[in-house]
């Protein structure tokens, strides 16, 4: 007798592991878009928490509010600093970048000026003009292609 797998035995089981990696390869894009998506709640929170910091350190000179997200990368000038407050910078210049984008520094946002008007923001140096930056979030027109979370919410809305 002899020992060993006959050939079809090994093709059958070729043929169920292909047919399981089938399956599972999917779940794999799935676990890569949640981290995505982890990524980029905690850059939002993280941005706009710097701009309330950087609010709450500017004295009343001005408008409190940060002319570019740049801005939060660096230390306030004491002319504008308020008396004891922390002169910063309030956000670390590697983590602005949107995880969407097709590399983790690519600044690809949009910026709210105090006034309530929306920019399509290129650079983190993009100006919010006399207002000043109020808020960021995911580009309205998407990144790549993506504007929609896995639980269908809108990315721009987060």
């Amino acid at each position: 007798m002899r020992r060993g797998f006959s050939l079809i035995e090994l093709v059958t089981v070729l043929a169920i592991f292909l047919a399981l990696s089938y399956f599972a390869l999917p779940a794999l894009d799935i676990v890569q878009v949640k981290s995505r998506e982890k990524l980029l709640h905690q850059r939002l929170f993280d941005m706009r928490r710097a701009i309330d910091f950087y609010v709450n350190a500017r004295n009343s000179n001005g408008s409190p509010y940060p002319q570019t997200i740049a801005s939060l990368t660096e230390a306030i000038q004491g002319d504008l600093l308020r008396n004891g407050a922390d002169t910063g910078p309030f956000l670390s210049a590697a983590g602005i970048g949107n995880p969407f984008g097709r590399s983790d520094d690519e600044f690809l946002w949009d910026i709210r000026d105090s006034n309530g008007v929306w920019y399509k923001a290129q650079t983190h140096y993009t100006i919010a003009y006399a207002a000043g930056v109020y808020d960021v979030r995911f580009p309205e027109d998407g990144v790549n292609g993506w504007k929609k979370a896995i639980d269908e919410t809108l990315y721009k809305d987060w």
